[in-house]
């Protein structure tokens, strides 16, 4: 049987909603900030997602990620236009961290382990297939490409998400949610 609050997280208040609505801001402004390079997007919204799942739970974590992910693709824009497709990866990305993060420890394996399933998973594997659909190439040439970048984001992301976790403020505002 499903455990119920550690699957859903907290229960919403005022306070935690309104807080969650910050990071969903927040994620939208450091996602604009992002370094476009030819095969690979440099971006650090990744920070947010991570918490959102560390300190929301899996569902609500992810339905912050697809409510982040409507409002930057049908109201900012991105290009080639809203595919569905990435609001699922999306959702996908902050549920695996809420899964591995949520009333958790946060060790070294863990971050590891996380961020390992969101690049295999998410960013390899789902975001080559829509990669491939919309323009209509084998998704092997995107996985490939993808792969590059992705070896980096392997190194780069649990260094960051593991200092962030540790990150005295960080931890204290946490306490403060839960």
């Amino acid at each position: 049987m499903v455990n119920q609050d550690r699957l859903f997280g907290v229960k919403l208040d005022t306070r935690r909603v309104v807080l969650l609505a910050v990071l969903i801001a927040l994620q939208l402004v450091i996602a604009r900030f992002a370094i476009s390079l030819t095969i690979y997007r440099i971006s650090f919204g990744f920070i947010v997602t991570a918490l959102m799942g560390w300190w929301f739970g899996p569902v609500w974590a992810g339905l912050a990620a697809v409510l982040g992910d409507l409002i930057n693709s049908l109201m900012i824009g991105v290009p080639g236009g809203y595919f569905p497709g990435f609001t699922l990866s999306a959702f996908l990305g902050a549920f695996i961290y809420g899964c591995f993060f949520y009333r958790q420890k946060i060790t070294w394996l863990r971050v590891i382990l996380a961020v390992l399933t969101v690049v295999v998973v998410v960013n390899l594997g789902l975001n080559s297939w829509w990669v491939s659909i919309l323009s209509q190439t084998p998704v092997s040439v995107h996985f490939a490409t993808r792969a590059v970048g992705e070896a980096a984001t392997m190194v780069i992301h649990p260094i960051v998400i593991y200092l962030v976790m540790h990150f005295e403020p960080i931890v204290r505002l946490k306490d403060r949610i839960q």
